[in-house]
């Protein structure tokens, strides 16, 4: 048992202190978190911006437009709710309660997330098939969209299951 001590004793501890990176919220995860929220913010508003005289907007009737735009901050929304959900420290002294909260938000968020997605892809693209005049080739055209829609909620779901079935996992070793 001595040596086991000992390597503990003089292993080197890490440069940085744990709860003053937890207080500032400086980990590595949150940063990328936050800069691909930024990134996401900046293109959505640049295509806020240019989408009126890029693609027709003025064209369009009103209610287009805005279920375009409210369908892009849909999508900023979702964004940043992730990142503030990633960044919300577990607060309960207790940890098992604490991972059983963060398991129901992540839950939520999940399917938040995807019905967001999903909804904000309709929207967008109601604002761009709406005035073409549909032919039956171009609704065939269209099936490969709604696939790649579909595919991307599937794989979206996936990712989501796993995660929240990790956690769970977690929750249930601390129950034992």
């Amino acid at each position: 048992m001595d040596p086991l001590k000992s390597a503990w004793d003089n292993a080197p501890t890490p440069d940085r202190d744990i709860s003053a990176i937890i207080v500032k919220h400086t980990s590595p995860v949150l940063k990328d978190i936050r800069k691909q929220v930024i990134l996401e913010a900046i293109g959505y508003s640049i295509f806020l911006i240019v989408y009126y005289d890029f693609f027709d907007g003025d064209k369009k009737p009103y209610y287009l437009n805005l279920l375009l735009v409210v369908s892009i901050l849909c999508m900023l929304a979702q964004s940043v709710t992730g990142y503030v959900l990633a960044r919300s420290p577990a607060v309960e002294y207790n940890l098992l309660e604490s991972m059983r909260k963060k398991l129901h938000n992540i839950r939520k968020y999940a399917l938040i997330t995807i019905f967001t997605k999903i909804l904000a892809f309709a929207g967008i693209f109601a604002f761009f098939l709406a005035s073409i005049r549909w032919t039956q080739q171009k609704y065939l055209t269209l099936i490969p969209l709604v696939i790649i829609v579909g595919v991307q909620a599937y794989f979206q779901w996936k990712i989501w299951k796993g995660r929240i079935y990790r956690v769970k996992q977690t929750v249930e070793e601390l129950n034992q």
